[in-house]
């Protein structure tokens, strides 16, 4: 499985309201299986803000995140995504 697809499983969760606005790497290993344990957590960290890769979350603390564009929160990318 590409990486990619991990930003859309956890879009997909949190739209599904498997995982809260901030989660954790393990609450995303938990809801979206089938990548490798080290992918959920260097992903997560390697696109947060202030990183030099592209920035899909925002870390409130250690090992804290949330989508930098929930889809949750975004009303237009929510119907974008579900449709």
């Amino acid at each position: 499985m590409r990486k990619s697809m991990l930003l859309e499983d956890i879009k997909r969760a949190r739209i599904r309201g498997k995982i809260s606005y901030k989660f954790r790497p393990k609450d995303v290993q938990e809801k979206c299986p089938g990548f490798a344990r080290s992918t959920y957590y260097s992903f997560l960290s390697r696109h947060m803000q202030g990183k030099e890769y592209k920035e899909y979350f925002v870390r409130y603390s250690r090992g804290i995140y949330s989508l930098k564009d929930d889809p949750v929160v975004n009303e237009r990318s929510l119907l974008e995504f579900v449709s």
